[in-house]
């Protein structure tokens, strides 16, 4: 009974969990594909098929967004179609989540994530198609200055002009690679898996099996915890009746089971790219999340047949979890460069860069990543309270951690992980419980300790690192002056 209990609650995750596995499983067959015809409506094809089993009547959704966004990029020119396609897909994002008040039924949370990403890959193809004319008009009138791509130590953003066709557009919407749950990839890497050999040599299957080998383990921790320590146990009276420490700690269990299930779709979303080789390239090109080659890719791109059966591969361009360092560095702001990764550089690309006004980009950054995941204030709480403990985190590692070494090193960087995983889980709890009414009745039940912490810690760090600043003109002085008494 219980076991028919569990399934019926998470059927639609067991549904998806077996797509994800499918997607991972015909990577093989779909590598080995004749034509690059064939091979992108095949890609494609199986995309809308995966759509429509997960989203049904709601697949609307997704296709209608993708097919309006790739037509406003055509309509509106490469001037203007990266600003038109993002507000538009932002605000049908909007529509999709609110469409139980327009008399549609409200789209599961599968659908969601799809709709999100077929929302990355809309709008970064329209900033791609924007930034690399951009880039290459720049360049065109500078050109007498530029040295050449080979002497650069790393690659421009853009080296060549990016213009798919509109058959293009759609098959890079809508290819089921990356389409369930990411990770995001730039146009250029899908157009490279066509057109280069590199997916043909690399060894996709060893990937795939060493990217998959911890995935039951993260299921198995993510089935455990969440069965131990469920979330609705944290509004329950009993709860609240509980010591303040195990209050105060319970949320380090809440975010360990969401970090197990991250883990497992993401590592699985991972897989399914490895399978079928997208987003493989020489090692040599020094390759980023889901911006692939950073050095010589217009000499990759030449690279002949003989030396791209040889050559080293890698998939960095789509990872996106970094989890063993996830789970021990010692900085929130390390911890955030490793989670994630792919839509971080997407929202860096597409907003942070490209934000006109200099002192809110990182703001804007924030603002679009939390209505990107939801307009519920779990977002907000979780996602834009971070700054304020960078800002006390970055005086105490700058005064502290940075210079230290051995023993003392060791016990500092325990207390800042300490600290900083602590601040992620009762983010996290927030990120979770979603709703504020929710969100206000825990934080309430620890009297918002932890918002007091950080203020705490922010005063006594602009206090130390003033002192510190005040003295080490002080220190430099008597130095000199010892200095030059020796001298005398």
């Amino acid at each position: 009974m219980k076991m028919w209990s569990f399934l019926s609650k998470n059927w639609n995750d067991i549904i998806y969990l077996f797509l994800l596995l499918f997607s991972v499983a015909i990577g093989r067959y779909y590598r080995s594909l004749g034509t690059v015809q064939v091979k992108k409506w095949i890609g494609t094809l199986l995309g809308l098929l995966l759509i429509l089993i997960v989203s049904g009547f709601n697949a609307f959704h997704p296709i209608l967004s993708g097919i309006t966004g790739i037509l406003i990029i055509k309509l509106t020119g490469v001037r203007y179609c990266h600003v038109a396609t993002f507000f538009f897909m932002f605000s049908y994002l909007f529509f999709f989540r609110l469409a139980d008040k327009f008399g549609f039924p409200l789209p599961t949370g599968q659908t969601n994530l799809i709709e999100m990403i077929i929302v990355l890959r809309v709008v970064g193809v329209a900033f791609e198609i924007n930034g690399s004319w951009l880039a290459i008009s720049k360049k065109k009138k500078n050109e007498d200055k530029e040295s050449s791509t080979e002497l650069k130590e790393k690659d421009d953003e853009f080296l060549e002009l990016i213009s798919p066709n509109l058959v293009d557009l759609v098959h890079y919407s809508y290819n089921y690679i990356g389409l369930l749950t990411g990770p995001y990839y730039r146009y250029r890497t899908f157009d490279d898996y066509f057109k280069l050999p590199f997916s043909k040599y690399v060894d996709c299957t060893g990937f795939t099996i060493n990217t998959l080998k911890a995935v039951p383990l993260y299921i198995s921790l993510y089935l455990a915890l969440s069965n131990l320590w469920p979330l609705e146990y944290i509004l329950s009276e009993e709860h609240n009746n509980r010591s303040f420490l195990y209050q105060m700690m319970y949320p380090w269990a809440l975010f360990a089971a969401f970090r197990q299930r991250i883990y497992s779709g993401m590592t699985l979303a991972e897989s399914v790219c490895t399978s079928a080789g997208m987003g493989a390239y020489p090692v040599e090109g020094k390759n980023r999340t889901g911006h692939g080659p950073t050095v010589g890719y217009m000499k990759l791109k030449q690279m002949p047949e003989e030396q791209a059966k040889t050559t080293e591969y890698d998939f960095n361009t789509i990872e996106s979890m970094e989890v063993w360092a996830c789970e021990t560095t010692v900085t929130l702001r390390d911890s955030m460069k490793v989670w994630n990764k792919a839509v971080q550089y997407w929202v860096a690309m597409v907003v942070y860069k490209r934000f006109p006004v200099k002192p809110l980009k990182v703001h804007a950054a924030l603002f679009v990543s939390v209505i990107w995941h939801g307009f519920h204030a779990g977002y907000f709480f979780c996602i834009y309270f971070c700054p304020f403990y960078l800002m006390a985190e970055d005086i105490y590692y700058k005064l502290y951690y940075k210079n230290a070494i051995g023993l003392k090193k060791k016990i500092l960087g325990f207390v800042m992980w300490f600290l900083r995983s602590h601040s992620e889980s009762y983010q996290a709890a927030a990120f979770l419980l979603l709703t504020f009414d929710r969100i206000w009745i825990y934080y309430s039940s620890v009297y918002h300790y932890w918002y007091g912490v950080w203020l705490a810690f922010l005063i006594l760090g602009l206090a130390l690192n003033t002192a510190h600043k005040m003295s080490t003109p002080r220190v430099k002085k008597e130095g000199k002056e010892s200095m030059e008494s020796r001298t005398d």
